[in-house]
């Protein structure tokens, strides 16, 4: 195994994108007692970015690198672009954070902007080039195609929103903009990458083909025309929001309706339902505390369920009850504390964050031990 090889490149992006989740346990730990009594604070967007470019697309982006050149049978163009994609992606996601949650805006967010376009670009270049040179063209490799299109798009807004905060902000409509970047990252982007490694790896454990109905496809496609459309939309409301998330609804449904018994692909999607219920309220109640608890359920809950459901699937055995509780507790203790009094709530949920990334290592060293391939 070459040092090049995308493996060993993958545990990289894992190991640093463990470094930023106990990091973002500490910032909760820390500052979680003002983030419960102010949600719109800075640290608390600053931490919402930290968990989504540092833990989740930094885990994305490795596990991507690892099975793409396997789902689309092109090796990857450029090995030595990963460790760049590592670094800048690392620097991005850091700067980020800081120039958010801190006072040292105008340097950080040049870093940011550099580390993010480049990093991110770099990764998108090898993974669209393997994924439209491939000779496949089923459902599965369709997704993948969407969701790296999708990523483009969040790349693009990106730059927008970093160039409002250093040059101010511009005359679009930030609930529209915030909206389709939200849908574009977390549905377009990081829900549909999930589903299709959760899916290949399904797979690559039971020896059969990865394969997706074009009606997956279809669904996909729709909600990704449909909410942004909405959300453009002048005097829509959100009353069009429900039966434009139903087709991606769907989609996530069906791809995820594979026989298995994993708890934390069982825990996750519990999360992604309730998620889903608290979204199609919003048009009802109109109370900021339940986006900020669709969050909560979507990101630390449904995503991060994703996320170790594929490590478990492929590793089984180095993960157990304990992890799974500490997994629960860094959801349930946030999403209670936004309707509680208790600050502790926040701070003790950061402590199950930091928990769960210490014990995760020592799982990974000790499986690694018992077994180096």
């Amino acid at each position: 195994m070459t040092p090049q090889s995308p493996q060993l490149v993958s545990r990289g992006f894992i190991r640093v994108a463990l470094l930023f989740h106990a990091l973002a346990g500490a910032v909760l730990i820390t500052w979680g007692g003002r983030m419960h009594d102010q949600l719109l604070l800075p640290t608390t967007v600053a931490t919402v970015h930290l968990y989504v470019l540092g833990v989740l697309t930094m885990s994305l982006i490795g596990l991507a690198l690892e099975r793409l050149p396997a789902l689309t049978g092109q090796p990857l163009p450029w090995p030595g672009l990963n460790r760049w994609t590592l670094f800048l992606l690392s620097l991005g996601a850091l700067t980020v954070f800081l120039g958010i949650g801190t006072d040292l805006h105008r340097w950080n967010l040049l870093a940011a902007s550099l580390g993010m376009g480049l990093g991110i670009g770099f990764f998108i270049v090898q993974a669209g080039w393997m994924l439209f040179s491939s000779t496949r063209h089923d459902g599965l490799i369709l997704i993948l195609k969407l969701s790296i299109l999708s990523l483009t798009g969040v790349l693009g807004l990106g730059a927008i929103f970093l160039g409002e905060y250093a040059h101010g902000f511009l005359e679009f409509d930030r609930l529209a903009m915030v909206g389709a970047h939200l849908t574009l990252g977390i549905y377009g982007w990081a829900g549909l990458m999930l589903m299709a490694l959760r899916r290949s790896t399904i797979s690559s454990v039971t020896r059969r083909p990865e394969t997706l109905p074009m009606s997956v496809v279809i669904g996909a496609f729709l909600s990704l025309c449909f909410i942004p459309w909405m959300l453009f939309k002048p005097d829509s409301g959100l009353y069009w929001l429900w039966p434009s998330i139903l087709p991606g609804f769907a989609t996530i449904a069906m791809i995820s309706a594979h026989p298995h018994e994993n708890r934390f692909w069982r825990a996750g999607d519990l999360m992604g339902v309730a998620a889903f219920l608290v979204l199609s309220t919003w048009p009802l109640i109109p109370d900021e505390r339940t986006r900020f608890l669709f969050g909560v359920l979507i990101l630390p809950g449904w995503t991060l369920g994703q996320l170790l459901g594929i490590y478990d699937h492929r590793n089984p055995g180095r993960l157990g009850v304990v992890h799974l509780g500490l997994y629960l507790a860094s959801v349930a203790l946030p999403a209670l504390g936004l309707f509680l009094p208790w600050q502790e709530s926040w701070q003790v949920g950061g402590i199950a964050w930091l928990l769960l990334s210490v014990l995760f290592v020592n799982a990974h060293q000790k499986g690694e031990a018992r077994d180096p391939t």
